[in-house]
């Protein structure tokens, strides 16, 4: 899942992200297509600004009421009710925070508890690395909050899969290059030495930046969901086929055209179960198509002769039956890998596979695989897709 982690510059006008980008940020969110993450500082900090503005504005209507007094008309009745209504902006404040909090999707980040945490945060002080920032004309150091935040940051790619992205929503010049436009490259350095793609920490200066980088992840996975059932759906219609030799145009003999794994020399062969060992890997669309892989294992059962069947040892054979006085009922086990095109030209709803061909597996001396319950589970890979 997508998290966007969201710092307290890029929300302090909207810190309940009630503008259009916000709500359909939010919405993704509850539809489980994403994640919003508030870290505990940026949290924090956004409350102490909401209430700060309830404070000054309350003391500059006081100074008002107090200019008043002395003047024939009685403002004391005024000023308490006043000051009842700014306590209760204070607590609709709140309110408003513990109903962001509660929110389906949103979730708020603990300060990471590393016992080295301090130490951590003092060595990149002084190593002067971002976030940290030297300013004023004795340089003094700003940006320890930043540097919690990073820290938070850092920790929540600890809950993605590999494959999975975190959106920073930030517009602080202390996460970004001069221009703005890409993390700076000392948080680049830090992702490095955590062995982290660049490319799964993508920086948003704005919320309606952030929605649109969840909306192309949303996109994708929508996009990949169709592949997968299109492919697996064809791949199981395999089951039960024929793949023995047969007559084919010009009256000589071959194999049926998806069969481009080297067969055993089994007669009247079909497939009998088809297993999944690896999820679906898809290429990037060319055209119009694109082409798909899937490591797979192929129960076939056919006949074998008797005497080819003790000439050859029948070493790759397992026998199922004693059929008569010249075949053996036999089954056998291939490793194949199952290649599909996809025609997604026609757009979402609209995809079909054009091809499939099951050609041999390539080998891998480090692939363990484990067949102990394979004829009991043919169709596990579909549950498993899908």
């Amino acid at each position: 899942m997508t998290l966007v982690v969201i710092d307290s510059n890029a929300v302090h006008r909207d810190p309940w992200m009630k503008n259009v980008p916000g709500q359909e940020l939010l919405a993704h969110a509850s539809r489980g297509e994403c994640k919003v993450v508030f870290p505990y500082v940026v949290l924090d900090e956004l409350l102490r600004q909401q209430r700060d503005w309830v404070q000054d504005n309350y003391g500059a209507v006081i100074k008002v009421v107090d200019r008043m007094r002395g003047n024939p008309i009685d403002v004391s009745d005024t000023a308490k009710k006043l000051k009842r209504s700014f306590d209760g902006l204070s607590e609709q404040i709140d309110k408003s925070f513990d109903e962001l909090k509660a929110h389906s999707g949103v979730e708020v980040a603990p300060i990471p508890a590393a016992p080295d945490l301090t130490s951590r945060l003092v060595a990149r002080d002084l190593a002067r690395k971002r976030p940290f920032l030297e300013v004023g004309s004795e340089g003094w150091s700003a940006g320890y909050r930043d540097a919690v935040i990073w820290e938070t940051v850092l920790e929540c790619l600890s809950w993605l899969e590999d494959d999975e992205k975190l959106i920073f929503v930030t517009a602080d010049k202390g996460f970004l290059t001069d221009d703005k436009k890409a993390l700076h490259a000392d948080l680049l350095d830090d992702l490095d030495s955590r062995t982290i793609a660049h490319d799964r920490v993508v920086s948003a200066q704005t919320t309606a930046r952030a929605l649109a980088e969840v909306q192309a992840v949303v996109e994708h996975a929508a996009k990949t969901r169709e592949m997968v059932e299109a492919a697996t759906n064809e791949l199981f219609s395999l089951d039960g086929k024929d793949v023995s030799m047969q007559m084919v145009y010009g009256g000589d003999y071959d194999y049926p055209d998806f069969v481009k794994f080297e067969m055993p020399s089994l007669e009247s062969a079909m497939i009998a179960a088809i297993d999944q060992n690896t999820s679906w890997a898809f290429d990037e669309e060319v055209d119009g198509v694109v082409s798909g892989t899937s490591d797979v294992v192929l129960s076939l059962r056919g006949t074998v002769e008797k005497s080819t069947w003790f000439q050859e040892d029948g070493g790759e054979f397992e026998i199922y039956d004693d059929l008569n006085d010249w075949y053996f009922d036999v089954g056998a086990m291939i490793f194949a890998r199952a290649v599909v095109e996809i025609d997604v030209s026609g757009g979402p709803g609209q995809y079909r596979v054009t091809s499939i061909v099951l050609e041999n597996a390539p080998q891998d001396p480090h692939l363990t695989i484990d067949l102990s319950n394979f004829e009991n589970s043919p169709r596990r890979g579909v549950e498993n897709e899908r």
